[in-house]
C-alpha cells in the first residue's frame, strides 16, 4: 500500500519547536489548503534537522511544498476525553516564496529541504 501525499499551502502558524522526552526535535505546524475565502487547514509535523530548518527558515503566510505521509494517532485528553488527530509526517519540504531579502541570513540555504539532508 502506498502512503504518499504532495501538498502546496501557506503557513497557517509559526511552527511550534520542542523535543520530544527522548531528546528528538520536532516541529509543528499548519497550512491552509483551499481558495481564497474557502481554507482547510492541515496539521504538519516534522523531526529532526528537518525540524530544526522548518523552525528556522518558515514563519507564518509563507508558501511550501511538502512530500510526507498520512498519519493517524489517538490520544486521551487531561478531562478523560479520547480524540483522535489525522496529520501529515513531512520528510520534504520545498520553500516556495522568493528570498525576503537578498542576502539575508534568515533564508534557507537552498530551494528544498529533506530529512535526509537536513
Amino acid at each position: 500500500m502506498i502512503n504518499r501525499v504532495v501538498l502546496v499551502g501557506r503557513l497557517a502558524n509559526d511552527p511550534e519547536f520542542r523535543y520530544t522526552r527522548d531528546g528528538l526535535p520536532i516541529s509543528a505546524f499548519s497550512i491552509a489548503l483551499g481558495r481564497a475565502g474557502s481554507h482547510e487547514f492541515l496539521p504538519i509535523v516534522v523531526f529532526r534537522k528537518l525540524a530544526e530548518s522548518t523552525s528556522k527558515y518558515l514563519h507564518k503566510g509563507r508558501l511550501v511544498g511538502i512530500e510526507g505521509r498520512i498519519s493517524a494517532r489517538s490520544f486521551e485528553t487531561t478531562e478523560g476525553e479520547k480524540r483522535r488527530v489525522i496529520e501529515v509526517i513531512a520528510d520534504r519540504l520545498r520553500f516556495l516564496d522568493p528570498p525576503l531579502v537578498v542576502g539575508d541570513d534568515d533564508e534557507p540555504p537552498g530551494e528544498s529541504v529533506t530529512a535526509q539532508e537536513a
